[in-house]
């Protein structure tokens, strides 16, 4: 980031960046794909997806930006929009939940490794060096977004932002 402002030719000192994410800071042992973690960072997942399916609906190759090789998901979702209703809109059904929440029927293709790719999902001490790694790349501050129904993340959101007071 700092290297692009300067790039730019904009002093160092007038940078301001902000990093957006969904994620979930995991339990020791936790899966990415736990239940928790599918309802707090699925839906930053299920994105990729939506984004992917919009790409083949229009007739672009789809998933060029996907930051895993989860080639089958990727298919598999596709082939499902390929079936969405109604078939002059199709992105409607394709989109709903978008950053929400992980429709049943998009599930078996937000796997644990996107989740992972795709937000921040980790240990409370990965998410830190996570964290770390984008203030020390010029972002100025790190937003988490908190699902509905998922408002007791806050606290575990808490503690990694003490690490930065």
């Amino acid at each position: 980031m700092r290297q692009e402002w300067s790039k730019a030719g904009r002093p160092l000192s007038d940078l301001s960046a902000t990093a957006f994410a969904l994620g979930c800071v995991l339990q020791d042992g936790e899966p990415a794909d736990s239940e928790r973690a599918m309802a707090q960072a699925g839906p930053r997942a299920a994105v990729m997806l939506h984004r992917a399916a919009d790409e083949a609906l229009s007739g672009l190759v789809p998933g060029t930006s996907m930051p895993t090789k989860a080639r089958t998901e990727l298919e598999g979702y596709v082939a499902l929009a390929r079936t969405f209703q109604p078939i002059d809109a199709r992105y409607l059904q394709n989109h709903r939940g978008h950053l929400m929440f992980v429709k049943p029927e998009e599930r078996p293709f937000v796997t644990a490794d996107l989740i992972r790719a795709t937000s921040f999902t980790a240990t409370e001490d990965e998410v830190k060096r996570r964290i770390d790694a984008l203030r020390a790349s010029g972002f100025t501050q790190f937003t988490v977004q908190l699902v509905p129904g998922q408002e007791q993340a806050i606290a575990d959101w808490a503690r990694v932002r003490r690490a930065f007071a």
